[in-house]
């Protein structure tokens, strides 16, 4: 059975590719699938940072498959928002840094799929929104709440209330997505801002990452305090006397987790 999310190697970069032509719709099972490669992924250490794209040129994703929700069958719809919170959960927690590349629609659940990773690139075609209310139901993977937090109160209303679409140049403009690139490029592109982060300290970079995500629930007192906390973890250990020796020295430092 051919696989909805397929997996290959880059140097230290995992590339997954949604895999359910024409749309790359999400399933139960292509969600559950996704949940465990990022699984396996989170347990090898010479994968430093993971890069989702769409196949084909045309979709990202269209978000969920609709046919689960036609029937109105409330139980199925919780196992597929399970499946949903599971899946870009696992993103979230990746130790490394991820880039989702936009090479089409990114819609709905496939919008909020994006959001999960830490950058998007989009080709130049690129279309993205939430159009939920559209088809009566709701943005339910984080959508409410990561969209909002990336654009704004006022923009999150107007794309989601509005069923606004967002062509790649008005979502760059807004601050949905960090870069443009011409079509077919967006893979390329998205490898190389991950390859960028891969080279830095991991430690410091999993530091980092929890510092960001949580500065929104913390005045700058409180973050002082983790940063300081933070700070003094990574003092002292192996990867932060060889990242400082390595500068002293003149020398590109070598990780621990590095072969």
């Amino acid at each position: 059975m051919a696989k909805n999310v397929t997996v290959e190697r880059l140097g230290q970069s995992a590339i997954l590719t949604i895999n359910n032509p024409p749309a790359n719709l999400w399933t139960l099972e292509s969600l559950r699938e996704l949940a465990a490669e990022m699984a396996g992924i989170e347990q090898d250490s010479s994968v430093r940072s993971v890069v989702i794209t769409g196949e084909g040129d045309a979709f990202f994703s269209a978000g969920a498959d609709l046919k689960q929700f036609a029937s109105g069958d409330r139980q199925l719809a919780a196992d597929v928002i399970d499946a949903f919170a599971a899946a870009f959960s696992a993103i979230r927690r990746f130790r490394g840094v991820t880039v989702a590349a936009i090479n089409g629609y990114a819609l709905g659940g496939g919008l909020e799929g994006a959001l999960a990773w830490d950058d998007m690139a989009a080709e130049v075609g690129a279309q993205l929104g939430l159009p939920e209310t559209k088809v009566g139901l709701l943005p339910c993977a984080g959508g409410t709440k990561a969209l909002t937090d990336k654009v704004g109160v006022s923009w999150a209303k107007r794309i989601m209330l509005g069923g606004e679409i967002l062509p790649a140049a008005k979502a760059l403009a807004i601050g949905l997505v960090e870069e443009v690139v011409d079509p077919g490029l967006s893979k390329i592109v998205a490898v190389s801002l991950a390859n960028k982060v891969a080279r830095q300290a991991p430690n410091a970079i999993q530091e980092v990452r929890r510092l960001i995500t949580g500065s929104s629930y913390h005045d700058m007192d409180e973050h002082l305090i983790l940063e300081k906390q933070a700070m003094l973890r990574l003092i002292g250990e192996e990867e932060q006397l060889e990242g400082v020796a390595a500068f002293m020295g003149k020398r590109t430092p070598k990780w621990c987790d590095e072969e």
